[in-house]
């Protein structure tokens, strides 16, 4: 694993937020006396108490005026973050961090950030930023950061690493060798709901779904709706998630009219059905006159064939690496 270089111009990115640090909020009185007195005695930094963040101990470093064995950092505050538990036999930990100041006037959080990930290992147990402030800004009342010689200083610490959830998305299928079809007998005067039989997309069953929509008061038939389904509600085979392309072809028996819809939809566990939509509308099923020569009974009765045809299917199926 190799750490992550930034190539951007200036890797140090600052911005506000309202939400407090998730893990380490550190407040200093009396700062102005505090950093007198580390002037004075040759002591240049402030280290806090530990904490805990991404299963290791840290500690936030604050340099008030500077941290000298760097260039740069005259007329500014350097912060840090320390490691407190040396890592052994070649052990490193990557992590992605950020550090925060408190604005008591505005009441947001200012945010500093390195967006390059850092390497701590035995060797190198500290890594920060050398300008993270300008002193005369920090010491700007209007600014909010230091208010009756007081401030809060914050930090985030996130560490990299476990193994990653990994997921493919492939194609499976390119064309079914042949159409599933299904004929719904007396369509026009059927009154309830209608599945059709199962049949295999990839080991998987599924079905058409013929919704009769009535109308209450007249008891009529109202909006027909087909739907792709999951046969019985089951779910996709190993929680996966799957991208069908399915083209149905919908024909009056008794008319001879043809029309087609398409399906590109993605199905899983929680969304097992697709709704095609009103077949009566548009297209094949159109409400017809009747012809010369048919009996009401035969209009009634007509017998309505869907052909479902498989294109592509994609399969998202997860990866276990041992």
């Amino acid at each position: 694993m190799h750490a992550y270089t930034s190539q951007v111009e200036n890797p140090i990115v600052q911005s506000t937020r309202d939400k407090e640090p998730s893990h380490f909020i550190f407040e200093i009185d009396s700062f102005s006396s505090l950093q007198k007195s580390i002037a004075t005695t040759g002591t240049d930094r402030i280290e806090s108490s530990e904490f805990s963040a991404g299963g290791q101990r840290w500690a936030l470093v604050i340099y008030p005026n500077g941290n000298k064995k760097q260039e740069g950092s005259n007329d500014c505050i350097s912060l840090y973050l320390k490691m407190l538990d040396k890592p052994i036999g070649g052990q490193s930990i990557y992590t992605s961090f950020k550090f925060f100041i408190f604005d008591k006037i505005r009441e947001t959080y200012t945010i500093i950030q390195d967006v390059r990930e850092r390497k701590f290992d035995a060797g190198h147990l500290e890594w920060g930023v050398v300008k993270a402030l300008s002193i005369a800004d920090f010491n700007d009342r209007n600014k909010g950061w230091l208010v009756n010689d007081s401030c809060t200083f914050g930090a985030e610490v996130y560490v990299i690493g476990g193994t990653a959830a990994t997921s493919r998305l492939s194609l499976t299928t390119t064309r079914s060798s042949y159409p599933f079809r299904w004929q719904v007998h007396d369509f026009s005067s059927r009154t309830t709901d209608v599945d059709s039989s199962a049949f295999d997309i990839e080991g998987q069953p599924w079905k058409l779904h013929l919704h009769i929509g009535i109308d209450d008061k007249a008891g009529e038939v109202r909006s027909p709706s087909l739907y792709l389904c999951l046969d019985n509600g089951t779910d996709l085979i190993g929680g996966r998630k799957v991208l069908v392309h399915c083209e149905i072809v919908i024909k009056d028996e008794l008319f001879g009219n043809k029309d087609t819809k398409s399906v590109v939809y993605w199905f899983d566990s929680d969304n097992n059905r697709y709704n095609i939509g009103n077949i009566l509308e548009d297209g094949a099923l159109e409400n017809q006159p009747q012809h010369e020569g048919q009996t009401q009974t035969q209009t009634q009765d007509r017998t309505v064939t869907f052909e479902a045809t498989i294109k592509k299917v994609f399969s998202c199926s997860d990866i276990f690496e041992d």
